[in-house]
């Protein structure tokens, strides 16, 4: 008896990117959301690169609503490699020529976040809304998603 044996190995390319095309249909808050895909299948979707207040934060309302007035009825694209720990979609996020991800940074309604991104166009889009006091940099000592999050843990 004569027996083929196959052996197959996948390897993840973390070079590979996926494309998801449809609408926003509920804002989660400034930097996640959810989108409807050929009208029946919804994903969450978080903003890659960045970071937006918390909703209990100074400026997380500002952000939420300036993220829908952004995707509000529009087809989006999202390119995308990969999850997060929440199974949320990580992803760039293109309504037609506008990058919304860089386009929060830039009206000084999210964060660069650097602990995960080293894209050098949201550090300048930051430090240029922070200089001209765009959105939270009107603030005096606005507190970091990141920090406000891991304060919120500390408290009994």
């Amino acid at each position: 008896m004569f027996f083929t044996v196959f052996v197959c190995t996948l390897v993840f390319n973390s070079q590979a990117q996926s494309t998801l095309r449809g609408k926003a249909v509920r804002i989660l808050d400034g930097d996640t959301f959810e989108l409807l895909v050929n009208g029946n299948a919804t994903y969450k979707v978080r903003l890659t690169d960045i970071d937006a207040p918390e909703k209990g934060q100074d400026f997380g309302q500002v952000s939420k609503q300036a993220l829908a007035e952004i995707l509000k009825g529009n087809d989006l694209q999202i390119t995308y490699d990969k999850l997060d720990r929440n199974n949320r979609i990580l992803g760039h996020v293109y309504r037609g020529n506008i990058y919304v991800n860089l386009e929060l940074v830039k009206q000084g309604l999210a964060w660069h976040y650097k602990k995960y991104s080293k894209d050098e166009r949201f550090a300048l889009a930051e430090n240029e809304a922070r200089l001209k006091k765009r959105g939270l940099w009107i603030l005096k000592s606005p507190i970091a998603p990141w920090e406000y999050r891991a304060n919120r843990r500390k408290r009994p």
